[in-house]
């Protein structure tokens, strides 16, 4: 089997997990989760106790004597944008699991991408981490869903990360109308807040982490040879030194806790996961927990 019918046999499974997903769980569940941008005016009516002193419409009250408050319907359609890593590190699959991070990462774009079209909303993908970055337009309907998945699966894969101001510049520059911006990567860049800051204030953010679990505790394996996925250089290492693993262990844990704070500070809900996890529950979970942002 040559390259090409590997990907197109990848992209066509994923298809259809995402598909199956997305109609049998979770198109109700984004929409109740991921309102559209705003209220538009619809009309009047007479204040009911309980109703917002805020939408009291004071020169209608003050015309008819008794108070009105405007009413508003919801402008529906939502923009989503995947915005996918898809340098190096990201192929990395330790031995024994199914997926690399990449794939995890296109499985979970799938079941999102499936969910806005079924929902009537735009999806487009951004692919960063690879020069030049690749953009998709936001566009509705199952092929924009093929597409995005087709591409993130092909994409290049020699590329280093980039820095989070690089992302956030290029989300902003090809992305200027309001988007769901769902960025998924390993996050192996440095932390950087202002960046983040900078593109949660124009778009709603969702970072997903990917990691695999080897990358989060070492095994004791002895002496091995270390192979850097994006510069290629090797590192000979002595994973038999109890040291070695706890140095290593230390260093992830403070690298992690530091993207985890600037979330945190700026209020954005994230998504953290590793490749042998379903991530099916935590989505679900971030679905219920906006849901639950919107109820009044």
């Amino acid at each position: 089997m040559d390259k090409t019918q590997e990907i197109m046999q990848k992209v066509r499974r994923i298809e259809l997990q995402a598909r199956r997903l997305a109609t049998a769980t979770f198109a109700g569940q984004y929409r109740s989760g991921f309102r559209g941008q705003g209220l538009d005016f619809d009309d009047f009516r007479e204040y009911i106790p309980g109703d917002d002193p805020r939408f009291i419409d004071w020169k209608v009250t003050a015309r008819t004597g008794v108070p009105y408050v405007r009413t508003f319907h919801e402008e529906r359609e939502q923009v989503l944008l995947l915005a996918v890593d898809t340098s190096g590190s990201m192929t990395y699959a330790s031995q024994g699991v199914a997926d690399t991070k990449r794939e995890y990462a296109a499985r979970i774009a799938a079941v999102l991408a499936h969910s806005a079209a079924l929902n009537s909303d735009k999806v487009g993908l951004l692919l960063f981490g690879t020069q030049p970055h690749f953009y998709l337009p936001p566009a509705k309907g199952m092929k924009q869903c093929q597409r995005i998945v087709r591409e993130i699966i092909s994409a290049p894969a020699e590329g280093k990360d980039d820095t989070m101001d690089d992302i956030a510049n290029e989300i902003l520059r090809t992305q200027r109308k309001h988007a769901m911006v769902f960025l998924m990567s390993d996050f192996f860049n440095q932390a950087d807040k202002r960046a983040v800051g900078k593109l949660n204030f124009r778009h709603e953010l969702v970072p997903v982490r990917i990691n695999d679990p080897l990358e989060l505790a070492l095994p004791d394996a002895g002496r091995v040879y270390l192979r850097d996925p994006e510069g290629g250089q090797l590192l000979e290492a002595d994973l038999g030194d109890r040291a070695v693993r706890e140095a290593h262990a230390r260093a992830v844990q403070t690298q992690r806790a530091q993207w985890k704070n600037v979330f945190t500070q700026l209020g954005v809900d994230m998504l953290d996961l590793t490749t042998t996890q379903d991530y099916i529950a935590p989505l679900r979970a971030l679905f219920a927990r906006r849901s639950r942002l919107f109820v009044h």
